[in-house]
């Protein structure tokens, strides 16, 4: 800089007329003196080349070569497969997770890696597995830039994240410990619970929802007497999961004094006005049906045993809205407590369930159902949700042949056929299609050939990576 000064600068205040300037003394002389043409004109040519080292160049240093990326043993995906997932990537396609399921054995070849590293910078959702689609290489690349550091796995035994990190990094590292060991992060969480402001308490409890077991219970205890109603609402969810807590004992303690049983006799007790500990695990002064409701569901469906016989669900000689009540309150717990034995004597009893109930339902058990059911009946938008695919084929034809011959809204027919589109064998494809050519519905034309594309690019996406 100070050859640039005295030499260069002199030159150009003065002006070339008066001053000629010398090149000698710069980094970049050698390039400067082969600068030729107008005086002014090489005078800021020369200027450009000295700034430019000045800003640029480094002193040379010796470093060691890394070591290289280990070897990946996994086959490279496929050219085709390859340009699929970037036009899958493009539009956000909602055939993506499957993709990434069907592509697991692949590896992306060398030449790809960083085009999905920075793909994975701005997609939170698919950046695991895109990270993962990279493979050995990938980890490798992103180690050694600054900006892709937060795409590699936090290592869980290191809790500098924790205690040094932004917020988000500190949710990742506490996600990876949490699956490394449920108790431990527990009792970091435990530890630091003054520390956390109350929205951070309520984002890291919820998290416990991964790996919950008894090693949870006391935070959640102490979590119900926090300040914010966010943390307790969110320990108010978690509790009922754990059958055996002193929650549930609480709770079940509570139904047994409001629904007092005599054989098949029920006589309700609910009081008027929860006591204190009653609003403390949440059950608010509603109205009485809804308080009875909220207590069976967070009671362990264990407790009914001894009503029940030989059966999983009691009888009990009640009207129709204490009859609702009870299995309103035994379906939530039945989803909060995963327990499909309940879940399908509901379905076995009624002929149906809520949305969250069915996905509890053993899938052999719906499958049972689905197949006995009258045409008209199998087009149950929440049972056929929670059926995961593949579909038997029978049971595709069956929805299939329901909705191009049952009478049905609009919005049945587009979630049923996007249900069919996603998880049917791919061979209904052809039906699919038929189907379209044969309504004379416009709007329906479209649900049923949209539904054969995308069951036709599934297809395709199997494969490709076959």
């Amino acid at each position: 800089m100070t050859a640039l000064s005295e030499s260069l600068t002199t030159a150009a205040l003065l002006g070339t007329a008066r001053s000629a300037p010398e090149f000698d003394a710069l980094h970049t002389a050698d390039a400067a003196g082969e600068l030729t043409g107008d005086p002014a004109a090489t005078l800021l040519a020369a200027a450009a080349l000295e700034t430019t080292f000045l800003t640029a160049a480094t002193v040379p240093v010796v470093r060691e070569l890394p070591s290289p990326a280990p070897d990946d043993d996994r086959p490279v995906l496929p050219d085709a497969a390859a340009e699929r997932l970037r036009a899958l990537l493009a539009v956000r396609s909602p055939l993506l997770d499957e993709w990434f399921e069907v592509a697991a054995r692949f590896r992306a070849s060398h030449d790809i890696v960083v085009d999905l590293l920075t793909v994975a910078t701005t997609d939170a959702v698919h950046r695991d597995r895109l990270v993962a689609l990279t493979g050995a290489r990938g980890r490798w690349v992103a180690a050694r830039n600054p900006e892709w550091a937060h795409l590699l796995p936090p290592d869980p035994l290191d809790d500098t994240p924790w205690h040094a990190g932004p917020p988000a990094r500190r949710r990742r590292w506490f996600e990876a410990l949490r699956a490394h060991d449920p108790a431990a992060a527990t009792a970091t969480l435990a530890a630091s619970w003054g520390a956390q402001t109350a929205a951070q308490r309520a984002e890291l409890v919820a998290l416990l929802a991964v790996g919950l077991g008894p090693h949870d219970e006391d935070l959640l205890e102490r979590a119900l007497d926090d300040r914010s109603r966010k943390v307790r609402a969110v320990a108010l969810d978690l509790l009922p999961r754990l059958p055996h807590s002193a929650f549930a004992r609480r709770m079940a303690e509570r139904v047994r004094q409001w629904l007092l049983v005599d054989g098949s006799i029920v006589t309700l007790a609910v009081p008027d006005r929860p006591d204190e500990s009653a609003l403390r695990d949440g059950l608010t002064a509603d109205p009485a049906r809804d308080l009875l409701v909220a207590a069976v569901a967070a009671a362990p469906l264990s407790m009914w045993r001894e009503h029940a016989g030989d059966t999983v669900l009691p009888e009990y000689d009640v009207d129709d809205t204490v009859r609702t009540t009870l299995t309103e309150g035994w379906g939530r717990a039945a989803v909060r407590q995963r327990d499909g034995d309940w879940a399908a004597a509901l379905l076995r009893r009624d002929g149906t369930v809520d949305a969250a109930v069915a996905q509890v339902v053993p899938r052999d058990i719906l499958l049972a159902h689905l197949r006995d059911v009258s045409p008209s009946a199998v087009l149950d938008d929440a049972l056929l949700a929670a059926l995961p695919a593949p579909w038997p084929r029978d049971v595709a034809e069956k929805v299939l042949t329901a909705l191009y011959t049952k009478l049905t809204t609009t919005r049945v027919v587009r979630d049923v056929l996007t249900l069919l589109a996603h998880r049917a064998p791919f061979e209904l494809a052809d039906l699919l299609a038929d189907a379209a050519n044969r309504t004379d519905d416009l709007g329906r034309l479209h649900l049923f050939a949209s539904a054969a594309d995308t069951l036709t690019l599934r297809k395709t996406i199997h494969e490709e990576l076959s």
